[in-house]
């Protein structure tokens, strides 16, 4: 679900900028995106094939988002979109974010796959980040917690993520991994990823994956 985090800083913004106003305010985005591959989580969830996104997002002044985002998605579960809801705000250089997303593939007849959903908690304090995320439906895969670490700067990002609490269910094993990301510009941005730690071996492959990315603003 890589566009939550997009709609997060922008309604962080909005929050932090116009504070104080009395005009109600609210801003309406979408973008376009190309990857060539499914990087989530440390993992390669399109088996190395590209894939094409694209999000619409609304985010108000009180800090108040919702989105949706659709992607090609990945070798196993199919096409994928997420809806979320959220809120986030800043006061000085600290931020935070809370937030429900649920993950549908329409064309998937399973209900356990369809049956997913998360909610998360971010705090950041000036190019620094910590975000919790927590699944809903236990019942089916299992009772995980996913963590991140995140640091910004200039042009590259770092972020150190650990899943744990996996049961074998949803992650066949507790895992960590590390990914760099370097933005070239607005639009490109280049990562290396890498599982650097995993408790059941070889469950997950342990390649490095490196993915460039593309992202076009829609007017």
């Amino acid at each position: 679900m890589t566009k939550l985090s997009q709609a997060i800083a922008l309604a962080t913004a909005m929050t932090a900028g116009l504070v104080g106003t009395t005009t109600t305010q609210a801003e309406v985005s979408a973008s376009a995106d190309l990857a060539t591959m499914y990087l989530w989580h440390g993992q390669n969830l399109s088996n190395g094939a590209a894939v094409v996104s694209g999000s619409l997002d609304y985010s108000h002044e009180s800090g108040l988002y919702a989105g949706a985002w659709a992607t090609s998605g990945d070798s196993g579960v199919g096409s994928e979109y997420d809806l979320y809801v959220g809120f986030a705000g800043a006061a000085g250089d600290f931020g935070y974010d809370v937030a429900y997303a649920s993950y549908l593939y329409p064309g998937n007849t399973n209900d356990d796959v369809n049956d997913n959903a998360e909610v998360s908690l971010g705090l950041s304090f000036s190019d620094v980040s910590l975000s919790f995320l927590k699944n809903t439906d236990t019942d089916v895969n299992g009772d995980y917690l996913f963590t991140t670490l995140g640091y910004e700067m200039d042009k590259f990002g770092f972020v150190l993520g650990n899943a744990s609490n996996t049961e074998g269910k949803y992650f066949p094993t507790d895992y960590t991994h590390v990914d760099v990301t370097f933005a070239y510009n607005d639009n490109i941005s280049f990562t290396a990823s890498q599982i650097v730690d995993q408790d059941v071996e070889d469950a997950l492959d342990d390649s490095t994956l490196f993915v460039v990315s593309y992202s076009l603003p829609i007017e």
